[in-house]
């Protein structure tokens, strides 16, 4: 032993895939931004940011915004975030990325990802695909009527051979609102 502190040189550049991992860790880096920033606007506005994605190069990137909010979200609440974010961010991040926003509402047949989206619905008909031991997935069409922390209670009405259904939430490959008319 010669006393000394062992010496280490790591550099990015010999890394496997560094180009891929620094775009992964500037985009990540600025969801958190605009997140940091977008989450006290949409609070105000009584919205919801459902999901943020950042497209494109990250000095310039589109970043696209779900919203939502009880009882839906229309152009007006699109409108008024997109420009409080767009000024904001300007003003709190002057020498960030330019950031081009799009903003926009989730749709009525939007997928359902996580148990707060499914709180949200409650009472409405679901399309739910199922894993199935076979190659081909199951479909489930049912009114929600409960979701606890083990899955979904569903009804069906129109099936009167099997009008009530529990799905455990690891059963759920995708889920969305079956649009009735």
């Amino acid at each position: 032993m010669s006393g000394r502190e062992p010496t280490f040189f790591w550099s990015l550049a010999m890394a496997p895939n560094h180009k891929e991992f620094m775009v992964a860790l500037i985009t990540e880096n600025l969801i958190q931004a605009i997140r940091q920033v977008g989450d006290p606007i949409a609070k105000a506005l009584g919205v919801e940011i459902l999901d943020l994605e950042c497209i494109g190069k990250p000095t310039n990137p589109l970043v696209r915004l779900t919203l939502d909010k009880d009882g839906g979200v229309g152009i007006t609440d699109c409108e008024q975030f997109h420009q409080s974010l767009r000024r904001t961010w300007e003003i709190t991040q002057p020498s960030g990325p330019t950031c081009r926003f799009e903003v926009s509402s989730p749709g009525l047949d939007r997928p359902l990802k996580d148990p707060k989206d499914f709180q949200r619905v409650q009472g409405q008909r679901l399309r739910v695909t199922l894993q199935n031991d076979t190659e081909k997935n199951a479909v489930t069409i049912g009114r929600l009527i409960a979701v606890t922390n083990t899955g979904l209670q569903l009804v069906d009405d129109r099936n009167k051979a099997l009008p009530e259904r529990f799905v455990a939430w690891d059963e759920i490959v995708k889920a969305k609102i079956e649009i009735e008319f």
